[in-house]
């Protein structure tokens, strides 16, 4: 079933109903966090405003313009112009879109949302906003994290939310092909729970998986959480349909092309900015019989990395396989509270040699039963010649049990005027310790030019032969008085950072309006102008999604 908008989070993360309650259950983490901090967080309180209680921008569409807009998405209820789906539709889930939303400081909030159940009627509405020139956003389950989704235009045209949660059936299913199409506004758990029907899946499952879309993993090049074993969004991609203001594409459909090149891999990423995706095929597997994660303990980070870099080089496609760093290692033991067995057993590690830079690996894959013991078993023993020390598969159990629960820990440490952000980049495996590094000075920094502290920890996943994916996790005192003017530094600093070691300013949160002035250290200037130049071909007014990704 398709998640219900009035039953999520309108200033937060999910479902209203679910809480990480910090203050509830975990008091002690509060406690130590905020001593970190430098700030009494159990005494905090900064809840979000009433969704009532602020004002939107007035509407630029008269009623004439609503009614033509009506009749192309389909018909008057697939139009919405109240001030709940205004809301729900102005921003994304990042951290200064929640800022601004639990502050009821929604600058910016689209003239109308539409919501079109088929093809036709997209390429209705986006020929009538090319006609009248009105800004389209293309917007699945919102849920980006980097402002990929904010109702902006730099010339104030009015703008048009075009929701694509209605496109959210299974087309065919070819398992012949090894294949399935669906709809691309499908939600993850729908797209899983139709393939599973028949005994498939798809294996993509990012941590945004409830809340997102096909169309939306897609449009932001998303990886999944068991990416080593079935790869990303693109390496999944078969093919795809996506109405442009210029017409229509489809890319072909089969399994390898050399006929020029390949356009799939290149619409994805565009987020939004030369159309919106209406349909895809993905490459599907049958389902797996059981799955197996064993946690494994390391000395160091150092010691850590290079057993996961040994790993993948020995041709392991683990379909789980972190590596927290020594700092998010201690966090997550101090969020479980203090463990009277838990502390006895740590004491006797440190007199082996696994001290204060102790990190905590999580491996493990899925398959037949005979495949999981065999890999696993490989994993374990590489890693044990990297002085790793198995403990078995217990602890990994909370860690895949909650994997899904871990984003509400930003909203409860909101509450206690704490802020939670996070950037992921990839490098080559010999610039890991250098970037993190880097990264977690570059943050300390600028938090102390503002008078703060910072708690800084990163951990490795989405692991490749060439390199990996680092995750960086930092928590702050929000300033009450200006809390994006308090972020903006403070996000720069980690990009600067990043780019100094030639990451990827991202690794599958997107470009959005967060990183787009970061892109040309990736892509270099004519890398930029033939971007620029393919999105003038479908696009040439500039209507998709403006802002976004690159300037026309």
């Amino acid at each position: 079933m398709a998640v219900e908008r009035d039953k999520t989070n309108w200033c937060g993360w999910g479902w209203q109903s679910m809480r990480y309650d910090f203050h509830g259950h975990r008091p002690h983490f509060l406690r130590w966090i905020g001593g970190q901090l430098g700030i009494d967080a159990l005494a905090t309180s900064t809840p979000p405003v009433a969704m009532d209680s602020f004002v939107l921008p007035a509407i630029r569409l008269d009623d004439a313009d609503l009614a033509e807009l009506a009749a192309a998405a389909g018909g008057q209820g697939a139009l919405q112009t109240d001030h709940k789906s205004r809301v729900l539709h102005a921003l994304g889930r990042s951290l200064p879109d929640v800022f601004r939303l639990r502050r009821g400081e929604v600058t910016a909030a689209p003239d109308a949302v539409v919501l079109p159940a088929d093809e036709a009627a997209v390429i209705a509405v986006l020929q009538l906003c090319r006609r009248r020139d009105w800004a389209v956003v293309p917007f699945g389950g919102g849920s980006s994290v980097v402002g990929g989704v904010e109702p902006t235009d730099p010339k104030g045209r009015p703008v048009v939310t075009l929701d694509t949660t209605r496109l959210d059936r299974m087309i065919a299913f070819r398992p012949e092909d090894q294949c399935a199409t669906f709809g691309a506004g499908i939600y993850g758990p729908d797209l899983e729970a139709a393939l599973a029907a028949k005994g498939w899946e798809l294996g993509h499952v990012p941590q945004s998986f409830e809340f997102s879309t096909l169309g939306g993993w897609i449009a932001a090049r998303s990886s999944g959480q068991q990416s080593n074993q079935y790869g990303d969004i693109v390496d999944l991609l078969v093919s795809c349909r996506m109405v442009t203001p210029e017409g229509v594409i489809a890319t072909w459909d089969g399994p390898v092309s050399a006929a020029g090149p390949d356009l799939d891999p290149f619409l994805a990423g565009t987020e939004g900015t030369f159309g919106v995706i209406t349909e895809a095929t993905v490459r599907i597997h049958p389902k797996p019989a059981t799955h197996r994660i064993q946690a494994v303990l390391f000395p160091s980070f150092a010691e850590g990395t290079a057993a996961l870099a040994a790993i993948v080089a020995a041709g392991l496609r683990m379909s789980y396989m972190r590596l927290s760093d020594e700092v998010e290692t201690e966090t997550y033991l101090k969020m479980s509270g203090p463990k009277r067995v838990q502390d006895m057993g740590l004491s006797a590690l440190r007199l082996l040699g696994y001290g204060d830079l102790r990190c905590v690996a999580l491996v493990g894959t899925e398959g037949t039963a005979d495949t999981v013991d065999r890999e696993v078993a490989e994993a374990v023993a590489i890693a044990k010649k990297h002085r790793g020390l198995s403990l078995g598969a217990s602890p990994a159990k909370n860690w895949h049990r909650d994997r899904y629960l871990h984003p509400y820990m930003r909203d409860d440490l909101l509450d206690a005027g704490i802020a939670t952000e996070t950037h992921e980049t990839a490098v080559p495996w010999s610039r890991v310790a250098a970037v993190r590094e880097d990264v977690r000075a570059s943050i300390m920094a600028a938090a102390a030019a503002q008078g703060r502290k910072a708690h800084v920890f990163a951990h490795l996943s989405h692991s490749y032969a060439t390199g990996t994916c680092i995750y960086f996790v930092l928590m702050y005192a929000v300033d009450a008085a200006d809390p994006l003017g308090q972020w903006r530094p403070i996000k720069a600093a980690i990009c600067d950072a990043v780019v100094r070691h030639g990451g990827t300013i991202s690794h599958h949160h997107g470009v959005g309006l967060d990183h787009k002035a970061w892109l040309i250290h990736e892509k270099g200037p004519m890398g930029l102008r033939m971007i620029a130049a393919a999105r003038r071909a479908v696009d040439p007014t500039g209507i998709c999604n403006p802002g976004k990704l690159i300037d026309l």
